[in-house]
C-alpha cells in the first residue's frame, strides 16, 4: 500500500459519496488515501476506523476521527491492514484553539447533582457512550448531511464549559436554537439505535448511520421515532425542546466518528 496526500476540502467518487473535509486537529476529521489490492481495515488503537472505495481501482478513503481530548504534540498513529500485512500512518495534529464559554444555571442540580441522581447519571453515560462507539459493517447511505434544523448554527463546537463558573467537559456537540415544537430531521439515513428521557440530555436520540457514524439529538420536545426503526435522510424524527440541562429551547446535535465526538459542519459545510 502506499499514502498519498491528505484529501482537503470535499472529495466525490464515482458512487457519489462525499466525504467530509479533511480537519488534522482535535474534534476534527482525518481524511486520507490509501493504495490497497483488496479493501483494507484500519484502526485507531483497537477502534475500527471507517474505508470507502474511491471509485478507482484499488483506491480507498480512510476516515478518521479526531477526539477533542487528542494532544496536539502527540502522534496520532492509524493501523492499516491488508490482510496479513500491516502499515503505521501517523499524523500531526494542527493547534484548534477553542473558546472558553460561561453558562448560569438556575436548576442547580442540573450542574451538582444530588446523591440519589449519580446512579441515573452513570446509567445514562453508558447507554451514550455505547451507542456513540457503534461500528455497524455497512453504511446506510452517503456522508453530506443535511442539516437537522433550519436554523442558523452556533459556533460553540468544543468551546470550554463552566457552568455556574464550575469547570465541565468540552461541549462535544453544535447548538441550533429554535422554538420548542420546531421539526428536526435525519441528516443521513440510518437506524435509531437509542432513544429516551435523559438527566442532562433531556430527550435524546441516537442515529448509526454504518461505519462507526452515529449522531445524536439531545433536549428534544418529542419523538416521532422508536428504537430499531430505520430512517431515511431528510425524515422527521421529533422536534426541539428544553428538556434536560438547557438555558432555553434547542437542539443539541453531536457526531461521533470512531468514538470520537466531532465537529457536525465538517459533513456540510466547505471551509474558506
Amino acid at each position: 500500500m502506499k499514502s498519498s496526500l491528505l484529501c482537503f476540502l470535499f472529495a466525490v467518487n464515482l458512487f457519489a459519496t462525499s466525504l467530509p473535509e479533511s480537519a488534522p486537529f482535535p474534534g476534527g476529521v482525518i481524511v486520507q488515501e490509501v493504495e490497497s489490492a483488496v479493501m483494507p481495515e484500519a484502526y485507531l488503537g483497537k477502534r475500527q476506523l471507517m474505508v470507502l472505495p474511491s471509485g478507482e481501482n484499488n483506491r480507498y478513503f480512510i476516515v478518521a476521527g479526531v477526539s477533542l481530548n487528542a494532544k496536539v504534540k502527540t502522534p496520532f498513529k492509524v493501523t492499516i491492514k491488508e490482510g496479513e500485512k500491516r502499515e503505521f500512518h501517523s499524523y500531526i495534529l494542527e493547534d484548534k484553539a477553542y473558546e472558553k464559554q460561561y453558562i448560569v444555571m438556575k436548576n442547580k442540580r442540573k450542574v451538582s447533582p444530588q446523591k440519589q441522581d449519580m446512579k441515573r447519571i452513570q446509567d445514562e453515560s453508558l447507554r451514550s457512550r455505547k451507542a456513540l462507539a457503534l461500528f455497524s459493517p455497512k453504511k446506510f447511505t452517503d456522508l453530506l448531511m443535511v442539516q437537522p434544523v433550519d436554523v442558523n448554527i452556533r459556533d460553540d463546537f468544543g468551546k470550554r464549559r463552566f457552568f455556574n463558573n464550575k469547570p465541565r467537559r468540552p461541549h462535544s456537540g453544535v447548538d441550533m436554537p429554535a422554538p420548542v415544537g420546531t421539526e428536526i430531521v435525519a441528516p443521513l439515513a440510518g437506524k435509531i439505535v437509542e432513544i429516551g428521557e435523559f438527566f442532562f440530555n433531556g430527550n435524546v436520540i441516537f442515529i448509526d448511520h454504518g461505519l462507526g457514524l452515529v449522531s445524536m439529538y439531545c433536549h428534544m420536545h418529542k419523538f416521532d421515532v422508536q428504537k430499531g426503526q430505520l430512517v431515511k435522510k431528510g425524515e422527521k424524527i421529533g422536534e426541539v425542546g428544553a428538556t434536560g440541562r438547557v438555558t432555553g429551547p434547542h437542539l443539541h446535535w453531536g457526531v461521533s466518528l470512531n468514538g470520537a465526538m466531532v465537529d457536525p459542519r465538517l459533513f456540510f459545510v466547505k471551509k474558506k
